[in-house]
């Protein structure tokens, strides 16, 4: 029998990741999740509460990125330094056993009364979904395919920024997801905003001035480094005929 003593801090972690991640994997989570809210140790400290190099770190936070476990964003502190953030994600991750006549809350599903209190804790897997969850999935499939309508012409233009002014890891799933709760509006200028953003940044290239590398795209979004481009007037294209004065035509 174990427990924990009063005012003893503690990291907790879902025993379901358990054969999911590795032993460095699940070192790194933890020493993450200690810092909790403010997720933005260098990979210098985290060698060091994680008693591993700082290349094993920076492999390890790459592969929890990549598993969806761990976000990793830019952020410039007080100084002017950039530093990551991190937000772990695991919880995400996780399949909660059903629930009858449960709220949906910030994507996870919540109710008041215990879970063991109403199903046997054999109880692993969803049950089947009839033909109205089915339905329902089809409508919803609809509503997404027309809230995203004209993403894949903005995602190419994304994709085309030269490699050297963009990371190269690039998510088109959570990218197109942020692009949906975008309103209508704004969607219709989210290709114009990121031609000017592109301009503006190489332009500081051009003059041998410091412009930050375009993130994966969705944080691009998520960010809102599109809004200071809204309200940018229309380019208007240049007239093809031009009547001058003073001829006879």
């Amino acid at each position: 029998m174990s427990f924990i003593p009063e005012n003893t801090p503690f990291i907790a972690l879902p025993t379901a990741l358990k054969g999911k991640v590795t032993p460095y994997q699940l070192s790194v989570l933890w020493v993450l999740q200690s810092y909790y809210p403010n997720i933005w140790p260098s990979y210098t400290k985290i060698a060091e509460d994680s008693m591993m190099s700082r290349s094993k770190v920076i492999k390890t936070v790459e592969e929890l990125v990549e598993l969806n476990l761990l976000q990793k964003q830019f952020r410039v502190d007080e100084y002017g330094q950039k530093t990551n953030c991190y937000r772990v994600t695991i919880w995400s991750q996780l399949k909660a056993l059903p629930v009858p006549n449960a709220s949906i809350h910030a994507g996870s599903l919540v109710s008041t009364t215990p879970v063991s209190d109403k199903y046997p804790p054999s109880v692993s897997q969803l049950p089947p979904q009839s033909s109205t969850a089915t339905l329902t999935k089809t409508m919803l499939s609809k509503t997404n395919n027309y809230k995203t309508k004209g993403f894949d012409t903005f995602w190419k233009t994304y994709r085309s920024i030269s490699p050297t002014m963009r990371v190269v890891s690039q998510s088109k799933k959570l990218a197109k997801d942020q692009y949906a709760k975008l309103s209508r509006k704004t969607q219709e200028k989210l290709t114009r905003c990121l031609e000017a953003d592109i301009r503006a940044r190489s332009k500081q290239l051009k003059n041998d001035s410091f412009a930050p590398l375009f993130p994966d795209c969705f944080r691009w979004i998520k960010n809102g480094q599109y809004e200071q481009y809204l309200e940018l007037p229309n380019q208007q294209k240049p007239s093809t005929f031009k009547k001058l004065k003073n001829t006879p035509f």
